[in-house]
């Protein structure tokens, strides 16, 4: 089992796949760096996050066929257990509305299911610059989810990207009184230059690595000490064997891993596995508590967070099967999509203002 996706896209990678399945029919399950080497050569040793996704999905399931071939959990494949659990960050619990006592609820929501870190992008429909109101109002949210859930809660401020050097410097400095974790993708992240820029200026931690495609970008990310978490995507990448490089990269340069976790309960499988077997592990972020309430029914076996922590199972593979007739009932739609720069967005079980 493997999962296909490329951020806020599907179709593309469903192409992808569809691309590349000449490349895949035939070969070794069980041999997946030969394949992705196969693969990556042939495809001109590409750097597209949309051909990567796609050969991240099929390795993957790759992964999952030798571990319940062997009759392994993955985690055992990778090099054995590290870590007895992993503490785990919520995202996409703010559907409220943007003021501060709907992001406050949220948040104390959030601590009572006994999460002890929480994530969470406070500034609207902003790009590139914010005015004084939405300075003003995107600080007030902040505060508001501190003052609710204390001191002994982590806060990741999440900026999807939207502001530019002097802005995200800016902001950083007015978010140091709340105490972050850190501050995520302020910049185009996958400009680099651009993230050590602020990272050098910022009195709070910043953290990126998402949108990377290629091991060698957390490298030169890394380097010079600014960046000691870095947030990579397995599948973007091209699979659990590159993110294995990635873990290798950062931790040669100090730095830990908290992995991109968006999109699909796989994901939190896999990524459950992989942070079980390594060494610089951090923290793991998830959705899964707070998808539409069907979305975990679609997989049986997910790991789940219990008291703040993930721990993996040893069921062999990813540990997970799928229920083919409830993916049925819930076929793609060109509906369901998000825009992140349209007012309303994070209510995200309506369609944003200004959406046709």
């Amino acid at each position: 089992m493997g999962r296909c996706h490329h951020r806020l896209s599907t179709q593309p990678v469903t192409a992808a796949v569809r691309e590349i399945k000449r490349l895949c029919v035939g070969q070794d399950a069980l041999a997946i760096e030969a394949l992705y080497d196969r693969v990556h050569k042939a495809l001109y040793l590409t750097a597209n996050g949309i051909l990567l996704s796609a050969l991240g999905g099929i390795t993957t399931a790759c992964w999952d066929i030798l571990g319940k071939s062997s009759k392994l959990p993955l985690y055992q494949l990778l090099g054995g257990r590290v870590h007895e659990k992993l503490r785990a960050y919520a995202n996409g619990w703010y559907t409220g509305g943007r003021t501060p006592e709907a992001f406050a609820d949220g948040a104390a929501a959030v601590v009572e299911r006994g999460y002890t870190a929480l994530k969470f992008d406070p500034f609207g429909a902003n790009y590139r610059f914010m005015s004084n109101r939405e300075r003003s109002l995107s600080l007030d949210l902040v505060e508001a989810v501190r003052d609710r859930v204390g001191e002994d809660v982590d806060l990741i401020i999440e900026a999807h990207d939207r502001f530019t050097v002097p802005e995200a410097i800016r902001l950083a400095g007015e978010l140091q009184p709340y105490s972050p974790l850190g501050l995520e993708a302020a910049v185009w992240s996958e400009d680099i230059d651009a993230l050590r820029q602020v990272a050098a200026s910022s009195p709070i931690r910043i953290m990126a690595g998402e949108r990377f495609c290629t091991p060698r970008q957390f490298d030169d990310l890394c380097a010079g000490g600014l960046f000691d978490i870095v947030q990579p995507e397995y599948v973007e990448l091209g699979g659990i064997s590159r993110l294995r490089d990635v873990a290798g990269i950062a931790d040669a340069h100090g730095a830990s891993l908290a992995p991109h976790n968006a999109r699909c309960p796989i994901s939190t499988a896999v990524n459950v596995h992989f942070m079980t077997a390594t060494r610089n592990a951090y923290i793991q972020e998830t959705f899964d508590d707070f998808h539409v309430p069907w979305a975990r029914d679609l997989f049986v076996g997910v790991p789940e967070v219990k008291d703040g922590y993930f721990t993996v199972s040893d069921r062999p593979g990813l540990g997970i099967e799928v229920n083919e007739a409830l993916f049925e009932k819930h076929p793609y739609s060109e509906h369901f999509f998000m825009n992140l720069f349209a007012e309303g967005w994070e209510k995200r079980n309506a369609k944003p203002s200004g959406e046709k």
